[in-house]
């Protein structure tokens, strides 16, 4: 059986893409989210995040959008992403 090791286990076990967030960015939402919950406060950052992650990527805004919707999903913000 092939186990990640490394970074890649360490995204697995965080439940988000690399490619979208940094580490530093990844801990930024999640500090949102444990001070915020799911309000305003908390979607201010994600904003943030997408765009920066958009910019950093030059994906589409619909992938990132997508791609955004399931790291919040995974970090528990809503109970089911809904994508576009």
């Amino acid at each position: 059986m092939f186990r990640e090791q490394g970074q890649d286990a360490k995204e697995i076990e965080m439940g988000y893409s690399a490619q979208y967030l940094s580490n530093d960015e990844w801990m930024k939402l999640h500090a949102a989210y444990k001070a915020h919950g799911n309000g305003p406060g908390f979607w201010q950052v994600y904003q943030e995040l997408q765009v920066a992650a958009q910019k950093r990527t030059g994906d589409s805004c619909i992938k990132v959008a997508n791609e955004m919707a399931r790291i919040g999903e995974r970090l528990g913000v809503t109970a089911q992403a809904i994508f576009v």
